[in-house]
């Protein structure tokens, strides 16, 4: 299982690069995984566009700073309207 690979670069006869079985395998299965992460990588990215332009066709939503000003508004008039009713039960019990 010692078995070396040598690759001769510059063709003078003597092998410039050794390799063993496993670091070629190591290489071979490196270069897959790369291949397979950058191939649904591709995918999702040409899935989030075709969501983008979904997304662009749809009205646009409420920023939430105008849901926390309307929160507030209505928080505050239900405040003056429960005080409203407090003195209105009070002339009423003749509290």
């Amino acid at each position: 299982m010692k078995r070396k690979v040598g690759i001769d670069i510059d063709n003078d006869g003597n092998p410039d690069l050794h390799f063993d079985i496993k670091t070629i395998i190591l290489i071979v299965g490196g270069l897959i995984s790369i291949t397979m992460t950058y191939s649904a990588l591709t995918k999702q990215i040409e899935a989030n566009r075709q969501e983008i332009e979904i997304a662009k066709q749809l009205p646009p939503a409420l920023s939430h700073d105008i849901i926390d000003q309307k929160i507030l508004f209505l928080e505050n008039k239900i405040d003056s309207e429960s005080k409203r009713l407090d003195k209105i039960e009070d002339k009423i019990y003749k509290r």
